[in-house]
């Protein structure tokens, strides 16, 4: 199987947000996070919600939370018992800057992402900038030479480098593979990064007479550049982690823990146009997320990560057996230096959820793709029509996953699954336009071209106090 490259790669973990304005949050969260999760385990986040939920269930919170949060308030100089019974003060002054969850003062690897032109202004609030991974096509039909050809949105902190790029391969790997998209988006200090890796396929045959043929180049070369595509069995998304892509990562990498990561197992259905609660009956695919948390070695200091991915696994009859058609998408990871990869927590699912492929680059990809499966049939009709029909379905398949997420089959189904994804709808008033973001921040501004302000404060408005002219978005509730 192909190996990936992931140079201290890592993805933030998506913990609950326990915001007490009064306290040193890092000690409150630690004491609170048992309450929150049982106590408040079906309120969303953001908007103080879980604060609010936390107050209400004062007399049923154990001891070390009440503690915790009674040496906060008294640490700050105020008179209250405690923080779960006392009104949150005016949220403390913090520059433009990306702000993973309200605190005091910025976190060091926080305060590096600030704006300089921008004083510091009321409020806690994520600023964000829309980039694009951009793929250079040459395609008659999309115009003369080489067309630019947007791939992938997502947004990053204002104050944030970005690279990208999407190769074509033709000499090696699946038809699945045939590009590789990456990127990387880095802090102005290099303390944080969020990087995306190119996806990896791989199929298996428990039938031996059609595995035979899948190691066979003279009967069937159903690979880039003529060559079969990798062999190997069918595993779950942390087998394939802990095989196939821990040896690629730095010496000296360790798993700390694997869990199942539910919110991006449908934004992968999402992309890949399934519905979301039906694993495994279209086209036999199914879906598993998972993310890893990491500690390695950068630059001789200890670093923290978070690596996520989504094996999909389609499963065709074939012969007296079945057929795995498997891939490992979403590949993406947040670093952070040690210590303080918990405290990037909202920006890591402002990060994940904002990213979404462009239509017009799933269409162009997928029949490329789809192309190459065609024409495999046609080699095969003459040779082996089981063979070719399954080429032929391959395709179909493919194709399929554009027309579904065209028609927009499932929109009502996945925006009843919103909360999972972490995101909700905003709309603007001056144009109707709709858009998703985080659903962590329920106040939102939009300059009307590539930047966004989250916050959490009803009462925050950046016009007058950072550069650019906001016009404020508008929650989109869904319908009960």
């Amino acid at each position: 199987m192909k190996k990936l490259t992931l140079l201290h790669l890592s993805c933030a973990a998506l913990a609950g947000h326990l915001a007490f304005a009064q306290a040193p949050l890092d000690a409150i969260r630690t004491a609170c996070a048992a309450d929150a999760q049982k106590l408040c385990a079906g309120v969303q986040n953001g908007g103080g919600r879980i604060v609010a939920c936390l107050r209400e269930h004062k007399d049923a919170l154990s001891n070390q939370c009440k503690q915790a949060a009674g040496v906060a308030a008294s640490t700050g100089g105020n008179a209250a018992p405690s923080a779960v019974n006392a009104s949150p003060p005016p949220a403390a002054k913090t520059p433009d800057a990306v702000a993973p969850a309200p605190v005091a003062t910025p976190k060091p690897a926080v305060a590096a992402a600030a704006a300089a032109k921008d004083a510091p202004v009321p409020g806690d609030y994520l600023r964000m900038k829309q980039v694009q991974v951009v793929a250079h096509v040459v395609d008659p039909n999309l115009g003369a030479g080489t067309v630019d050809l947007p791939a992938l949105d997502l947004l990053i902190p204002s104050t944030w480098s970005f690279t990208s790029a999407v190769a074509g391969n033709t000499t090696e790997g699946c038809f699945r593979d045939l590009y590789a998209t990456s990127w990387d988006a880095t802090s102005p200090d290099g303390s944080v990064a969020f990087q995306g890796a190119p996806n990896d396929s791989w199929q298996y045959a428990d039938d031996p007479a059609v595995l035979k043929r899948l190691n066979d180049p003279n009967r069937r070369q159903l690979g880039l550049g003529g060559k079969p595509c990798p062999l190997s069995k069918p595993v779950s998304a942390e087998e394939y982690l802990r095989k196939h892509m821990l040896p690629t990562l730095p010496s000296g990498t360790t798993v700390v823990s694997v869990e199942p990561f539910p919110a991006l197992d449908l934004i992968a259905r999402k992309q890949l146009g399934l519905p979301p609660g039906d694993n495994g009956s279209r086209a036999g695919m199914r879906t598993e997320a998972v993310r890893a948390r990491l500690e390695s070695q950068k630059d001789g200091k200890p670093t923290e990560s978070w690596l996520t991915l989504v094996v999909v696994t389609r499963t065709y009859s074939q012969g007296r057996g079945a057929f795995y058609d498997c891939r490992a998408i979403d590949v993406m990871a947040l670093r952070a230096q040690k210590g303080k990869l918990d405290e990037n927590d909202h920006l890591f699912k402002v990060l994940i959820s904002s990213t979404r492929p462009e239509m017009k680059w799933q269409s162009y990809s997928n029949a490329q793709i789809a192309k190459f499966y065609e024409l495999e049939a046609q080699k095969e009709a003459k040779i082996d029509a089981i063979w070719a029909a399954f080429q032929k379905h391959a395709a179909e398949v493919i194709m399929g996953e554009v027309a579904y997420q065209q028609q927009g089959s499932y929109n009502s189904a996945f925006g009843a699954d919103q909360n999972i994804r972490g995101v909700q709808t905003f709309r603007d008033p001056a144009t109707g336009s709709t858009m998703e973001l985080s659903n962590l921040y329920d106040h939102a501004f939009w300059n009307g071209t590539d930047q966004y302000i989250m916050s959490e404060d009803p009462n925050f408005n950046p016009n007058g106090q950072l550069s650019g002219s906001w016009n404020q978005l508008q929650v989109v509730r869904p319908a009960p």
